[in-house]
């Protein structure tokens, strides 16, 4: 079972089969909301199963029961995404970049979701408040993201995602029985290569980036309270 990763948002008025692709659409803040639900999502560990990313292709071609597997074969070279296709209306379709279809489109999303995915243990409820969730708090949503708990305390970093596209983490350190001792904002960034392993001690938090050949000049963020 993988965690979810990903979903992007397409549009095709031509059958999504080989040789054939749909379109991707959206605007910067329809991009942000489904990327916070997917953040909601991701943190309470829901999956579609063998693959992580999911290509919704919104289309007025016929589709059996409104929702469906896209009829295209899996790509062997790249296997964590599925397409699946929603058909919609001629009205909708024409207007499916404009700023007030983006609720429709996020009811639509979220009809996939519990009509195609949603399981025992994830069931129609979880993923309706994962989306409420996001709708409503926007750019003030936490997704806990990472933390380090020692026998005395307990460091995490929890992203906002703001309409802009950029990540603004916040930084909370508790104590054994979950006092909140410090919280600060750390810097806004466009990815999260700035947020590897975390070091906490009684009076110090330092924030490593991750290890790769792009991150060996980054000098770590520290933070004393």
């Amino acid at each position: 079972m993988k965690i979810i990763k990903d979903i992007r948002i397409y549009k095709s008025d031509v059958e999504n089969i080989e040789g054939s692709w749909p379109r991707s659409f959206s605007g910067r803040k329809l991009n942000a909301i489904i990327m916070r639900i997917v953040m909601k999502l991701r943190e309470n560990k829901f999956s579609f199963g063998e693959f992580d990313h999911l290509y919704i292709n919104f289309t007025t071609c016929m589709v059996d029961g409104g929702i469906a597997l896209a009829k295209r074969s899996i790509d062997r070279y790249h296997p964590w995404y599925r397409y699946y296709d929603v058909n919609v209306s001629e009205t909708l379709f024409s207007k499916l970049e404009m700023p007030e279809s983006s609720l429709e489109i996020i009811k639509l999303i979220e009809r996939v979701l519990i009509e195609k995915f949603s399981t025992k243990n994830f069931n129609e409820t979880l993923i309706h408040s994962c989306f409420a969730e996001a709708l409503e708090q926007g750019e003030d949503m936490l997704m806990k993201f990472k933390e380090k708990v020692t026998s005395k305390r307990k460091a995490i970093i929890y992203l906002r995602y703001l309409d802009n596209g950029q990540f603004f983490p916040l930084l909370r350190v508790l104590d054994i029985d979950n006092n909140i001792l410090f919280e600060t904002d750390m810097p806004k960034m466009e990815e999260l290569i700035y947020l590897g392993d975390i070091q906490v001690s009684s009076k110090k938090v330092t924030v490593k980036p991750r290890k790769n050949s792009f991150t060996t000049s980054i000098q770590p963020l520290s933070f004393e309270y």
